[in-house]
């Protein structure tokens, strides 16, 4: 494309009146669309190809079709005409209905099992709201990131964030029953060292899996059969008879209760993680923010 391309007023109309011929591959219905004539959307498609340098169409006796450029220009278009609505919307009269986009970082498979439903139904609710979602395990840095709000299970670091607890994770050991079955007894955590054991690399503490029974303290490093940083692979290999998993009680308990998992070593619980949901400082302000907030933490709090 021509370095001069400019969006002045003019080369915008010519872009709006090529985006309607395009769709339409005709230039009779796109001049009515734009409310010209086709021998002026003619001369604009002219000047436009003049600019990009190169044909946008290619015309026959019976047929109109796009050219490899005119089809690149034509996605440029719906980009523009995109961003256009998005700006309109922002901008419109709200009557106090909370709009705007907001940025929201998740951890994965909690993201998934548990936030992605809220958020479906936030979203019901709030039709002029618009949200993106990233689902990963990594610490992110808000700021740098872009991000409106996190979610983040764990003990938090040092942080001039905003924060509010919504609740705790609890985590605990199960495996297959056909496992158990097979393998030698499991009494003691120390009894681990003989059982095929499967690893969540996204945690902090790795492979070493500490346990607790009233005030006595044990701690037990894993040589993991399977690592992985997908919870849900992790799960998903504990289900087939691989080993035994950690895993945390909004993936296991429903499994734990229909059969097809059995906690292992209850009499010695892993420790919990609380979870936050953590903000910018004074960023809760903002109506769509301050919405978010309070239908999450409404909803978690109730478990």
């Amino acid at each position: 494309m021509n370095k001069s391309f400019e969006l002045t007023p003019t080369r915008l109309r010519e872009l709006r009146g090529f985006a309607a011929a395009a769709r339409r591959l005709n230039f009779s219905q796109a001049a009515r669309e734009v409310g010209c004539t086709p021998s002026v959307l003619s001369r604009r498609i002219a000047a436009l190809e003049d600019a990009v340098g190169g044909k946008l169409f290619l015309r026959t006796t019976r047929r109109m079709t796009l050219t490899v450029r005119g089809e690149q220009l034509l996605a440029h278009c719906q980009r523009l005409e995109d961003v256009a609505a998005d700006l309109a919307a922002d901008l419109r009269p709200h009557r106090g209905e909370p709009a705007g986009r907001l940025r929201v970082h998740l951890p994965a498979a909690y993201g998934r099992h548990r936030i992605a439903p809220l958020l479906a139904s936030f979203l019901r609710r709030h039709p002029l709201i618009r949200l993106e979602t990233v689902y990963d395990d990594a610490y992110v840095d808000m700021v740098e990131a872009k991000i409106d709000l996190a979610l983040r299970v764990g003990k938090l670091a040092d942080t001039q964030l905003a924060a509010r607890r919504v609740g705790t994770m609890r985590r605990y050991l199960c495996a297959a029953p056909d496992y158990l079955t097979a393998a030698p007894p499991l009494v003691d955590p120390a009894d681990l060292k003989r059982h095929r054991c499967i690893a969540f690399s996204g945690l902090r503490t790795g492979t070493l899996w500490q346990f607790s029974q009233q005030r006595r303290r044990r701690s037990v490093r894993i040589d993991p059969v399977l690592s992985s940083n997908d919870a849900q692979a992790v799960l998903d290999a504990a289900l087939a008879g691989v080993g035994i998993a950690m895993q945390g009680d909004y993936m296991a308990d429903p499994l734990v209760a229909a059969g097809r998992l059995v906690e292992v070593l209850p009499d010695w619980p892993l420790s919990s993680s609380p979870i936050h949901l953590l903000w910018l400082p004074g960023a809760d302000r903002t109506p769509a923010l301050r919405h978010l907030i309070d239908d999450l933490v409404a909803a978690l709090t109730m478990d």
